[in-house]
């Protein structure tokens, strides 16, 4: 192998390394929760680990949003005062300010589908040039 071939093959490693490290899904704490929450629109899905194959999976797919989780288990503090007493629940914020909530059933399946999310998003996107 040429020494250029070896260089852009490390290249291109790198850069799908990098990629695979910014899709994934971040989650939020104590610490970082509100300074996240306060950004333009953002989709919080507060679940918990032992619940996880009931997540809302197609959460990642949302558009024009930021998007977190909360694993209510490790911060009930949050979990309280956002009364997120199902879960999963996902929560839209705009500006820090909730602005929508979609909730689990009794089954803790979420009941709402990624179009129903993403048209509450799109609708509060819309809303700003009115």
């Amino acid at each position: 192998m040429k020494y250029l071939d070896l260089k852009l093959l490390l290249f291109f490693i790198a850069v799908l390394i990098a990629g695979a490290k910014s899709s994934g899904q971040e989650f939020l704490n104590t610490d970082n929760f509100k300074e996240r929450t306060a950004k333009d629109i953002v989709a919080v899905e507060f679940w918990v680990e032992w619940n996880k194959s009931n997540e809302f999976v197609e959460f990642i797919e949302l558009n024009d949003c930021e998007k977190y989780r909360v694993d209510i288990s490790k911060y009930p503090d949050i979990q309280k005062k956002y009364e997120a007493t199902c879960i999963p629940t996902v929560i839209i914020f705009e500006s820090g300010e909730e602005k929508e909530r979609f909730k689990a059933n009794i089954m803790f399946e979420l009941e709402a589908t990624k179009k129903d999310v993403q048209k509450s998003i799109d609708k509060i996107m819309l809303a700003k040039f009115n």
